[in-house]
Protein backbone atom coordinates (compact mmCIF):
# COMPACT_ATOMS: atom_id res chain seq x y z
CA UNK A 1 0.00 0.00 0.00
CA UNK A 2 1.17 3.54 -0.52
CA UNK A 3 3.15 4.93 2.00
CA UNK A 4 1.57 8.11 3.86
CA UNK A 5 -2.45 7.19 3.95
CA UNK A 6 -3.78 6.99 7.32
CA UNK A 7 -4.43 4.24 8.60
CA UNK A 8 -8.11 2.25 9.69
CA UNK A 9 -9.09 -0.63 11.24
CA UNK A 10 -12.48 -2.02 10.13
CA UNK A 11 -14.28 -4.17 12.74
CA UNK A 12 -16.98 -6.95 11.54
CA UNK A 13 -17.92 -10.30 11.63
CA UNK A 14 -17.16 -11.62 8.27
CA UNK A 15 -15.55 -10.59 5.57
CA UNK A 16 -18.06 -8.83 2.71
CA UNK A 17 -17.16 -11.40 -0.64
CA UNK A 18 -19.61 -12.81 -1.80
CA UNK A 19 -21.87 -9.82 -1.60
CA UNK A 20 -24.86 -11.35 -1.48
CA UNK A 21 -26.39 -9.94 1.33
CA UNK A 22 -27.37 -5.68 2.05
CA UNK A 23 -24.48 -5.39 4.66
CA UNK A 24 -22.28 -7.41 2.68
CA UNK A 25 -23.07 -5.11 -0.38
CA UNK A 26 -22.82 -2.31 1.26
CA UNK A 27 -19.63 -2.83 2.96
CA UNK A 28 -17.51 -3.81 0.13
CA UNK A 29 -18.70 -1.12 -2.03
CA UNK A 30 -17.65 1.64 0.07
CA UNK A 31 -14.56 -0.09 1.56
CA UNK A 32 -13.47 -0.80 -1.82
CA UNK A 33 -13.98 3.47 -2.97
CA UNK A 34 -12.53 4.14 -0.05
CA UNK A 35 -8.99 1.82 -0.09
CA UNK A 36 -7.32 4.63 -2.88
CA UNK A 37 -7.47 7.02 -0.07
CA UNK A 38 -6.74 5.47 2.96
CA UNK A 39 -5.16 2.46 4.24
CA UNK A 40 -7.74 -0.58 5.27
CA UNK A 41 -7.11 -3.26 7.42
CA UNK A 42 -10.03 -5.03 8.49
CA UNK A 43 -10.82 -7.91 11.45
CA UNK A 44 -13.10 -10.76 11.33
CA UNK A 45 -13.61 -14.40 12.73
CA UNK A 46 -12.20 -16.80 10.84
CA UNK A 47 -15.16 -18.76 10.55
CA UNK A 48 -16.11 -15.66 8.05
CA UNK A 49 -12.77 -15.70 6.09
CA UNK A 50 -12.92 -17.81 2.63
CA UNK A 51 -9.10 -17.54 1.29
CA UNK A 52 -10.56 -16.35 -1.73
CA UNK A 53 -12.52 -13.97 -0.27
CA UNK A 54 -9.03 -12.58 1.60
CA UNK A 55 -7.23 -12.43 -2.10
CA UNK A 56 -10.09 -10.73 -3.11
CA UNK A 57 -9.72 -7.89 -0.58
CA UNK A 58 -6.27 -7.97 -0.96
CA UNK A 59 -6.44 -7.15 -4.83
CA UNK A 60 -8.67 -3.81 -3.85
CA UNK A 61 -6.33 -3.10 -1.37
CA UNK A 62 -7.87 -4.21 1.69
CA UNK A 63 -5.64 -6.45 4.67
CA UNK A 64 -7.44 -8.85 6.33
CA UNK A 65 -7.05 -10.14 10.18
CA UNK A 66 -8.73 -12.87 11.38
CA UNK A 67 -9.39 -14.40 14.88
CA UNK A 68 -9.39 -17.57 15.52
CA UNK A 69 -13.03 -17.52 16.30
CA UNK A 70 -16.41 -18.40 14.93
CA UNK A 71 -20.35 -16.96 15.18
CA UNK A 72 -22.49 -19.53 15.74
CA UNK A 73 -25.63 -19.96 13.28
CA UNK A 74 -28.78 -17.98 13.39
CA UNK A 75 -31.49 -21.11 13.38
CA UNK A 76 -32.01 -24.89 14.73
CA UNK A 77 -32.50 -25.37 18.28
CA UNK A 78 -29.19 -24.34 19.40
CA UNK A 79 -29.87 -20.98 18.33
CA UNK A 80 -33.35 -21.25 20.38
CA UNK A 81 -31.22 -21.96 23.62
CA UNK A 82 -28.79 -19.51 22.54
CA UNK A 83 -31.35 -16.68 22.32
CA UNK A 84 -32.65 -17.84 26.01
CA UNK A 85 -29.56 -17.99 27.17
CA UNK A 86 -27.96 -14.60 26.52
CA UNK A 87 -32.19 -13.46 27.86
CA UNK A 88 -31.33 -14.89 31.65
CA UNK A 89 -27.93 -14.99 31.93
CA UNK A 90 -25.82 -12.35 29.86
CA UNK A 91 -27.83 -9.05 30.13
CA UNK A 92 -26.89 -7.97 26.75
CA UNK A 93 -29.19 -8.10 23.58
CA UNK A 94 -28.33 -11.99 21.64
CA UNK A 95 -26.88 -9.70 18.69
CA UNK A 96 -24.26 -8.54 21.14
CA UNK A 97 -24.07 -11.64 23.45
CA UNK A 98 -23.51 -13.69 20.47
CA UNK A 99 -20.27 -12.05 18.66
CA UNK A 100 -18.38 -11.45 21.69
CA UNK A 101 -15.22 -14.02 21.51
CA UNK A 102 -11.96 -14.07 23.39
CA UNK A 103 -9.84 -14.41 21.05
CA UNK A 104 -11.01 -11.38 18.78
CA UNK A 105 -11.06 -9.03 21.71
CA UNK A 106 -7.55 -10.47 21.73
CA UNK A 107 -6.74 -10.10 18.35
CA UNK A 108 -8.14 -6.61 18.32
CA UNK A 109 -6.21 -5.78 21.65
CA UNK A 110 -2.98 -6.59 20.02
CA UNK A 111 -3.45 -4.56 16.85
CA UNK A 112 -4.36 -1.59 18.70
CA UNK A 113 -0.98 -1.75 20.55
CA UNK A 114 1.32 -2.79 17.76
CA UNK A 115 -0.22 -1.03 14.68
CA UNK A 116 -0.38 2.73 14.83
CA UNK A 117 -3.75 2.98 13.36
CA UNK A 118 -5.27 6.70 13.21
CA UNK A 119 -9.30 5.46 13.20
CA UNK A 120 -11.11 2.47 14.27
CA UNK A 121 -14.56 2.12 12.27
CA UNK A 122 -17.21 -0.49 13.83
CA UNK A 123 -18.89 -1.84 10.85
CA UNK A 124 -22.22 -2.84 12.73
CA UNK A 125 -23.09 -1.58 16.03
CA UNK A 126 -22.44 -5.28 18.33
CA UNK A 127 -19.15 -4.90 17.08
CA UNK A 128 -18.50 -1.49 19.64
CA UNK A 129 -18.86 -4.01 22.64
CA UNK A 130 -15.48 -4.65 21.81
CA UNK A 131 -14.36 -0.97 22.17
CA UNK A 132 -14.21 0.50 25.98
CA UNK A 133 -11.68 3.76 25.55
CA UNK A 134 -9.84 2.99 22.33
CA UNK A 135 -6.75 4.94 22.04
CA UNK A 136 -7.84 6.51 18.83
CA UNK A 137 -11.26 8.49 17.29
CA UNK A 138 -13.80 5.71 16.43
CA UNK A 139 -16.42 5.24 14.45
CA UNK A 140 -19.91 3.17 14.00
CA UNK A 141 -22.11 2.78 11.21
CA UNK A 142 -25.27 1.97 12.41
CA UNK A 143 -26.63 0.21 8.92
CA UNK A 144 -30.15 -0.19 11.20
CA UNK A 145 -31.15 1.38 14.33
CA UNK A 146 -31.46 -2.51 15.91
CA UNK A 147 -34.00 -1.17 18.85
CA UNK A 148 -36.31 -0.43 16.16
CA UNK A 149 -36.34 -4.07 14.43
CA UNK A 150 -36.91 -5.63 17.64
CA UNK A 151 -39.71 -3.10 18.47
CA UNK A 152 -41.45 -4.05 15.50
CA UNK A 153 -40.82 -7.42 15.31
CA UNK A 154 -42.72 -7.72 18.79
CA UNK A 155 -45.66 -5.39 17.43
CA UNK A 156 -46.15 -7.64 14.68
CA UNK A 157 -45.40 -10.98 16.55
CA UNK A 158 -48.56 -13.08 16.80
CA UNK A 159 -47.58 -15.61 19.96
CA UNK A 160 -47.11 -14.30 23.42
CA UNK A 161 -44.29 -15.83 24.08
CA UNK A 162 -42.37 -14.37 20.66
CA UNK A 163 -43.41 -11.20 21.66
CA UNK A 164 -41.54 -11.55 25.10
CA UNK A 165 -38.75 -12.40 23.70
CA UNK A 166 -38.80 -9.36 21.15
CA UNK A 167 -39.51 -6.72 23.67
CA UNK A 168 -36.82 -7.89 25.90
CA UNK A 169 -34.27 -7.62 22.82
CA UNK A 170 -35.71 -4.38 22.34
CA UNK A 171 -34.78 -3.26 25.53
CA UNK A 172 -31.83 -5.01 26.13
CA UNK A 173 -30.70 -3.33 22.80
CA UNK A 174 -32.21 0.24 23.63
CA UNK A 175 -30.01 0.17 26.55
CA UNK A 176 -26.84 -0.83 24.65
CA UNK A 177 -27.15 1.10 22.03
CA UNK A 178 -27.48 4.35 24.05
CA UNK A 179 -24.33 3.61 25.47
CA UNK A 180 -22.50 2.77 22.44
CA UNK A 181 -24.00 6.19 20.31
CA UNK A 182 -22.84 8.22 23.68
CA UNK A 183 -19.31 7.09 23.70
CA UNK A 184 -18.56 6.97 20.16
CA UNK A 185 -17.08 9.77 18.70
CA UNK A 186 -19.19 9.71 15.32
CA UNK A 187 -21.77 7.72 14.27
CA UNK A 188 -23.04 7.02 10.78
CA UNK A 189 -26.87 6.35 9.31
CA UNK A 190 -28.09 5.55 6.31
CA UNK A 191 -31.02 7.98 6.29
CA UNK A 192 -32.16 11.29 7.91
CA UNK A 193 -34.92 9.33 9.64
CA UNK A 194 -32.10 7.01 11.33
CA UNK A 195 -29.94 10.11 12.33
CA UNK A 196 -32.53 11.67 14.20
CA UNK A 197 -33.33 8.74 16.11
CA UNK A 198 -29.66 7.67 16.83
CA UNK A 199 -29.03 11.72 17.92
CA UNK A 200 -32.07 11.34 20.28
CA UNK A 201 -29.99 8.06 21.88
CA UNK A 202 -27.20 10.56 22.92
CA UNK A 203 -24.76 10.46 20.10
CA UNK A 204 -23.02 14.08 19.36
CA UNK A 205 -21.77 13.68 15.61
CA UNK A 206 -24.33 11.73 13.53
CA UNK A 207 -23.72 11.68 9.88
CA UNK A 208 -25.95 10.30 6.93
CA UNK A 209 -23.55 7.84 4.56
CA UNK A 210 -26.47 6.76 2.65
CA UNK A 211 -27.34 3.36 1.10
CA UNK A 212 -26.87 2.83 -2.95
CA UNK A 213 -26.45 0.98 -5.92
CA UNK A 214 -24.01 0.02 -8.35
CA UNK A 215 -24.98 1.65 -11.25
CA UNK A 216 -23.37 0.21 -13.41
CA UNK A 217 -24.15 -3.36 -12.37
CA UNK A 218 -27.48 -2.60 -12.14
CA UNK A 219 -29.69 -1.75 -15.22
CA UNK A 220 -32.47 -2.08 -17.25
CA UNK A 221 -32.89 -5.17 -18.93
CA UNK A 222 -36.20 -4.87 -21.24
CA UNK A 223 -37.99 -7.51 -22.26
CA UNK A 224 -36.83 -10.21 -19.89
CA UNK A 225 -40.10 -9.78 -17.82
CA UNK A 226 -42.13 -13.10 -17.32
CA UNK A 227 -45.99 -12.53 -17.30
CA UNK A 228 -47.98 -12.04 -13.61
CA UNK A 229 -44.52 -12.63 -12.15
CA UNK A 230 -43.13 -10.83 -9.13
CA UNK A 231 -39.96 -10.89 -7.71
CA UNK A 232 -38.94 -10.32 -3.73
CA UNK A 233 -34.51 -10.38 -3.05
CA UNK A 234 -33.03 -10.70 0.44
CA UNK A 235 -31.44 -12.42 2.66
CA UNK A 236 -33.94 -15.37 3.95
CA UNK A 237 -32.04 -15.36 7.66
CA UNK A 238 -32.58 -12.25 8.52
CA UNK A 239 -35.77 -12.25 10.39
CA UNK A 240 -37.64 -9.21 8.75
CA UNK A 241 -37.53 -10.52 4.98
CA UNK A 242 -38.71 -14.22 6.59
CA UNK A 243 -41.59 -12.01 8.43
CA UNK A 244 -41.98 -10.04 5.07
CA UNK A 245 -42.70 -13.55 3.45
CA UNK A 246 -44.96 -14.95 6.21
CA UNK A 247 -47.54 -11.62 5.97
CA UNK A 248 -47.35 -11.47 2.15
CA UNK A 249 -48.34 -15.33 2.27
CA UNK A 250 -50.79 -15.43 5.06
CA UNK A 251 -52.30 -11.98 4.35
CA UNK A 252 -51.55 -10.74 0.77
CA UNK A 253 -51.52 -14.15 -0.97
CA UNK A 254 -55.23 -15.24 -0.36
CA UNK A 255 -56.27 -11.92 -1.73
CA UNK A 256 -54.37 -11.78 -4.61
CA UNK A 257 -55.12 -15.40 -5.98
CA UNK A 258 -58.02 -14.27 -5.96
CA UNK A 259 -57.95 -11.74 -8.65
CA UNK A 260 -54.85 -13.19 -10.53
CA UNK A 261 -52.51 -16.24 -11.08
CA UNK A 262 -49.09 -15.01 -10.33
CA UNK A 263 -46.03 -16.64 -9.48
CA UNK A 264 -43.39 -14.68 -6.75
CA UNK A 265 -40.16 -15.50 -7.08
CA UNK A 266 -38.53 -14.80 -3.62
CA UNK A 267 -34.52 -14.79 -3.79
CA UNK A 268 -32.34 -15.24 -1.19
CA UNK A 269 -29.54 -16.97 0.62
CA UNK A 270 -30.71 -19.78 4.09
CA UNK A 271 -33.91 -19.84 3.45
CA UNK A 272 -35.29 -21.02 6.99
CA UNK A 273 -37.16 -25.22 7.09
CA UNK A 274 -41.11 -23.35 7.38
CA UNK A 275 -39.76 -21.75 3.65
CA UNK A 276 -38.32 -24.56 1.90
CA UNK A 277 -40.32 -27.76 3.04
CA UNK A 278 -43.76 -29.11 1.29
CA UNK A 279 -46.92 -27.26 2.27
CA UNK A 280 -44.83 -24.53 4.17
CA UNK A 281 -45.84 -21.76 1.83
CA UNK A 282 -48.17 -21.39 -1.05
CA UNK A 283 -47.07 -23.23 -4.32
CA UNK A 284 -47.47 -19.78 -6.27
CA UNK A 285 -44.26 -18.61 -3.81
CA UNK A 286 -41.47 -20.44 -5.51
CA UNK A 287 -38.26 -19.90 -3.17
CA UNK A 288 -34.76 -20.16 -4.44
CA UNK A 289 -32.05 -20.36 -1.48
CA UNK A 290 -28.83 -18.72 -2.56
CA UNK A 291 -28.29 -18.03 -6.32
CA UNK A 292 -24.93 -16.20 -7.65
CA UNK A 293 -26.73 -13.22 -8.98
CA UNK A 294 -30.22 -11.54 -8.33
CA UNK A 295 -30.02 -9.39 -11.83
CA UNK A 296 -31.84 -12.37 -13.70
CA UNK A 297 -34.88 -12.69 -11.01
CA UNK A 298 -35.33 -8.80 -10.50
CA UNK A 299 -35.65 -8.83 -14.75
CA UNK A 300 -38.31 -11.50 -14.66
CA UNK A 301 -40.36 -9.77 -12.13
CA UNK A 302 -42.94 -7.93 -13.88
CA UNK A 303 -43.07 -6.08 -10.49
CA UNK A 304 -41.18 -6.55 -7.42
CA UNK A 305 -42.44 -6.35 -4.47
CA UNK A 306 -41.31 -5.25 -0.32
CA UNK A 307 -44.06 -6.30 1.81
CA UNK A 308 -41.23 -5.34 4.67
CA UNK A 309 -42.98 -4.54 8.51
CA UNK A 310 -39.84 -4.49 10.29
CA UNK A 311 -36.02 -3.29 9.58
CA UNK A 312 -34.50 -0.45 9.80
CA UNK A 313 -32.04 1.42 7.71
CA UNK A 314 -32.74 2.27 4.19
CA UNK A 315 -33.48 -0.83 1.59
CA UNK A 316 -30.33 -1.74 -1.08
CA UNK A 317 -33.05 -4.20 -2.31
CA UNK A 318 -35.28 -1.42 -3.57
CA UNK A 319 -32.50 0.79 -4.68
CA UNK A 320 -31.55 -2.61 -6.68
CA UNK A 321 -34.94 -3.13 -8.43
CA UNK A 322 -35.26 0.99 -8.90
CA UNK A 323 -31.97 0.95 -11.04
CA UNK A 324 -33.41 -1.60 -12.90
CA UNK A 325 -36.01 -0.08 -14.03
CA UNK A 326 -38.72 -1.93 -12.23
CA UNK A 327 -41.90 -1.06 -11.00
CA UNK A 328 -41.89 -1.38 -6.82
CA UNK A 329 -45.01 -2.08 -4.60
CA UNK A 330 -43.80 -1.63 -1.11
CA UNK A 331 -45.17 -1.09 2.63
CA UNK A 332 -44.35 2.22 3.99
CA UNK A 333 -41.64 0.61 6.59
CA UNK A 334 -40.26 -1.33 3.28
CA UNK A 335 -39.25 1.85 1.74
CA UNK A 336 -38.41 3.54 4.82
CA UNK A 337 -35.22 5.51 4.46
CA UNK A 338 -35.24 6.22 0.96
CA UNK A 339 -35.98 9.83 -0.81
CA UNK A 340 -38.95 8.27 -2.67
CA UNK A 341 -42.81 9.88 -3.68
CA UNK A 342 -45.52 7.17 -3.41
CA UNK A 343 -46.82 6.78 -6.71
CA UNK A 344 -44.05 8.79 -8.89
CA UNK A 345 -41.30 6.50 -8.09
CA UNK A 346 -42.97 3.98 -6.41
CA UNK A 347 -46.38 2.79 -5.20
CA UNK A 348 -47.16 1.98 -1.31
CA UNK A 349 -49.80 -0.27 0.36
CA UNK A 350 -49.95 -1.33 3.70
CA UNK A 351 -53.10 -3.06 4.03
CA UNK A 352 -52.74 -6.72 2.98
CA UNK A 353 -56.07 -5.70 0.46
CA UNK A 354 -54.37 -2.68 -1.30
CA UNK A 355 -50.95 -4.29 -1.58
CA UNK A 356 -52.40 -7.03 -3.75
CA UNK A 357 -54.81 -4.44 -5.53
CA UNK A 358 -51.66 -2.17 -6.00
CA UNK A 359 -49.97 -5.47 -7.32
CA UNK A 360 -52.67 -6.37 -9.69
CA UNK A 361 -53.30 -2.92 -10.93
CA UNK A 362 -49.64 -3.17 -12.03
CA UNK A 363 -49.75 -6.15 -13.73
CA UNK A 364 -52.70 -5.07 -15.69
CA UNK A 365 -50.91 -1.67 -16.93
CA UNK A 366 -47.50 -1.98 -18.76
CA UNK A 367 -47.54 1.77 -19.74
CA UNK A 368 -47.22 3.11 -15.71
CA UNK A 369 -44.75 -0.07 -15.39
CA UNK A 370 -42.35 1.50 -17.42
CA UNK A 371 -43.38 5.16 -16.38
CA UNK A 372 -42.28 3.81 -12.53
CA UNK A 373 -39.38 2.22 -13.73
CA UNK A 374 -38.26 5.29 -15.52
CA UNK A 375 -39.11 7.09 -12.84
CA UNK A 376 -36.91 5.06 -10.31
CA UNK A 377 -33.82 4.46 -12.47
CA UNK A 378 -33.46 8.28 -12.46
CA UNK A 379 -34.10 8.42 -9.10
CA UNK A 380 -31.28 6.67 -8.28
CA UNK A 381 -28.50 8.09 -10.86
CA UNK A 382 -29.19 11.16 -9.22
CA UNK A 383 -29.06 10.57 -5.50
CA UNK A 384 -27.49 6.89 -4.80
CA UNK A 385 -24.22 6.48 -6.50
CA UNK A 386 -21.87 4.73 -4.45
CA UNK A 387 -18.69 6.97 -5.70
CA UNK A 388 -21.04 9.88 -4.15
CA UNK A 389 -21.63 8.32 -0.83
CA UNK A 390 -18.28 6.62 -0.46
CA UNK A 391 -17.20 10.38 -0.77
CA UNK A 392 -18.86 11.18 2.49
CA UNK A 393 -17.87 8.80 4.68
CA UNK A 394 -14.23 9.79 3.60
CA UNK A 395 -14.66 13.04 4.57
CA UNK A 396 -15.85 12.18 7.85
CA UNK A 397 -12.92 9.95 8.78
CA UNK A 398 -11.09 12.49 7.69
CA UNK A 399 -11.87 15.21 9.71
CA UNK A 400 -12.16 13.04 12.74
CA UNK A 401 -8.63 11.56 12.07
CA UNK A 402 -7.25 15.36 12.37
CA UNK A 403 -9.01 16.24 15.23
CA UNK A 404 -12.13 18.70 13.48
CA UNK A 405 -15.30 17.08 15.60
CA UNK A 406 -17.91 19.68 13.95
CA UNK A 407 -20.43 17.80 11.24
CA UNK A 408 -19.45 18.32 7.80
CA UNK A 409 -22.90 19.16 6.60
CA UNK A 410 -24.76 15.85 5.31
CA UNK A 411 -26.86 15.62 8.16
CA UNK A 412 -30.46 15.72 7.85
Amino acid sequence: MAAGKPSVLVLDEEIPVPANTGKRIRTLSLLSRLADRFEIQLLVHSGGADPAAIATLAARGIRVHTAPSRIPAKSGLGFAGRLLGSLLFTGLPYSVASHRRKPYADRLRALLETSGFSLVHCEWTPYAAYLARPPVPWVVSAHNLETRIWERLAATASRAPERWVFRSQAARMDRFERGVFARADAVTAVSGGDAAAIRARGATLVEVVANGVDLRYFTPRPGEEEPDTLAFTGSMDWRPNQEGVRWFAERVHPRLREKRAYTLLAVGRRPPGWMTRPGGLPPNIRVTGTVEDVRPYIARGEVYVAPLLAGGGSRLKILEALAMGRAVVSTTVGAEGLDVVADRDLVLADDPGAFADAVVALLDDAPRRRALGKAGRKLVESRYDWDVIAEVQARLWTRLIEGEAAPIGTTT
